[in-house]
């Protein structure tokens, strides 16, 4: 759907797709201000559509990055190099009767998502054997308590991150923060179900 032919309801719409109240939406759409009009004019059938596609383009191509990125760091974090390597068993030794084993890179290609995404490097040293590198957990886990306001700022009053936030951040935080409660894989079904760009 294209913008409306109305300008006024095409502000009409795009304010009430900014959350604003139908009475403040009318209002900004220069309306004289009537809230039983500015309701009966959200309830149409044309606006509601318009404010539907809107909200769904912000949700496509808005902040709804930011919980993937929060997710992406995350992932690093958490990722643990033994998860990349595999025991494979040669057996028992003849003279001891100990147990044999080598241990071998996993094939990268069976790991799941949220274990590649913590790679930063592979390469193989002269004898063939693989060098794999992790992109820095610590600065991993910093940068997410410090997006989260887990880390307080030297000589810095104590502030409420929330009043530094859009209402729309503020919804994008705090559901990053419920996946976060849920576990690692509410987190992976929330990035892996997020929309993605056509």
């Amino acid at each position: 759907m294209a913008a409306l032919k109305d300008p006024q309801h095409e502000k009409f719409a795009s304010e009430l797709a900014e959350l604003k109240a139908p009475i403040e939406a009318y209002k900004l759409a220069g309306y004289v201000p009537d809230r039983g009009n500015a309701n009966r004019l959200a309830r149409k059938p044309h606006i509601r559509a318009r404010v539907a596609e809107l909200l769904n383009e912000a949700a496509e191509y808005a902040d709804i990055r930011r919980v993937r990125v929060l997710v992406e760091i995350d992932r690093v974090g958490r990722a643990n190099l033994a998860d990349f390597f595999e025991k494979i068993s040669l057996g028992k030794d003849e003279t001891t009767g100990a147990e044999k084993f080598e241990i071998r890179l996993r094939d990268i290609t069976t790991l799941p998502r949220q274990l590649t995404a913590a790679i930063s490097a592979l390469e193989w040293d002269e004898a063939g054997r693989p060098k794999l590198k992790l992109h820095d957990k610590n600065q991993a886990n910093f940068t997410l308590l410090k997006h989260l306001g887990g880390l307080p700022e030297d000589n810095k009053p104590d502030l409420n991150i929330f009043n530094l936030l859009s209402v729309e951040d503020q919804r994008l935080v705090v559901s990053a923060l419920e996946a976060f409660e849920r576990g690692q894989k509410a987190i992976s079904h929330a990035a892996e179900s997020e929309p993605q760009p056509a």
